[in-house]
C-alpha cells in the first residue's frame, strides 16, 4: 500500500552561512565562515526557534557546514551527525585554484562545465556530476530510512541542494546553476520510496 505524502520523511536542507572563497574553485576546498557568516548565524537563531525542532541533525564534514551545525545542535539540544555524503562536489586536483588561473590553464574543462549538459563531466581527479548525485541520494536515503515519517535537518551546500531539486524537477545532474539557494536559507522536501518527491519551501530565510 502506497504511503501517503504526509507520512513521508521531511528533510530540511540548510545551506551554510556566508564564506569567502576568494574567487576560487570551491568544492571540498575547506573555507571557513566569514565574520559576516557568523553574524548571520547569530542573527538567524537569536530569538529562539520558531519551528519544530527536527528529530536529527546531519552535517557535511566541511568546516563551513560543521560550524553552522555546531551552533544549531547546541540550540536544538541535538548532537549533530557528521555526514561525508553531504559534502559539496569534489573538484579533484584543482580544488582551491583561482578561477582566472583555471580559465587560462583548463579552458576546455571550464567551457564544458559551463555548458551544464554532461553528467560525466569531472574536474581532473574529481567526481562526475552523476557520481555526485548518486552519493547525495544514497546518503539521504540512509538518513531518511533512519527516521521514517520524521523530520530531519541537514547542513550542507548549494550544489547538494541543487541536486535534490534537480531530481524532483527532472533536471540532469550537470545542471548545477539552477536553484542554488542563498547562504543560510533552508529548502524543505519530502522523501518517499527512496527519492525526493516534493518541495515544500525553497530558500526560506525564516526556517529556524
Amino acid at each position: 500500500m502506497r504511503r501517503k505524502l504526509f507520512d513521508a520523511t521531511r528533510i530540511v536542507l540548510v545551506r551554510h552561512a556566508l564564506t569567502d572563497t576568494g574567487s576560487r574553485l570551491c568544492g571540498w576546498f575547506d573555507v571557513p565562515l566569514t565574520s559576516a557568516g557568523h553574524a548571520q548565524l547569530r542573527s538567524a537563531i537569536g530569538n529562539g526557534p520558531k519551528r519544530p525542532v527536527p528529530d536529527a541533525l546531519y552535517t557535511s564534514t566541511l568546516t563551513r557546514a560543521r560550524d553552522v551545525a555546531a551552533v544549531l545542535g547546541h540550540a536544538w539540544s541535538l548532537e549533530f551527525q557528521p555526514a561525508e555524503w553531504a559534502r559539496e562536489i569534489h573538484c579533484g586536483h584543482l580544488e582551491g585554484m583561482p578561477l582566472d588561473q583555471l580559465q587560462r590553464e583548463f579552458p576546455e574543462h571550464w567551457a564544458r562545465n559551463l555548458e551544464q549538459n554532461d553528467d560525466a563531466f569531472a574536474w581532473p581527479g574529481g567526481e562526475t556530476y552523476a557520481q555526485f548525485r548518486a552519493r547525495v541520494l544514497a546518503g539521504l536515503e540512509a538518513a531518511a530510512a533512519a527516521h521514517p515519517s520524521g523530520r530531519i535537518a541537514v547542513v550542507t551546500h548549494a550544489g547538494v541542494i541543487s541536486q535534490v531539486l534537480g531530481v524532483i524537477r527532472g533536471r540532469t545532474a550537470a545542471a548545477w546553476a539552477v536553484d542554488r539557494p542563498d547562504p543560510l536559507t533552508a529548502t524543505e522536501v519530502s522523501w518517499e520510496h527512496g527519492t525526493p518527491r516534493a518541495v515544500f519551501t525553497y530558500g526560506d530565510r525564516d526556517w529556524y
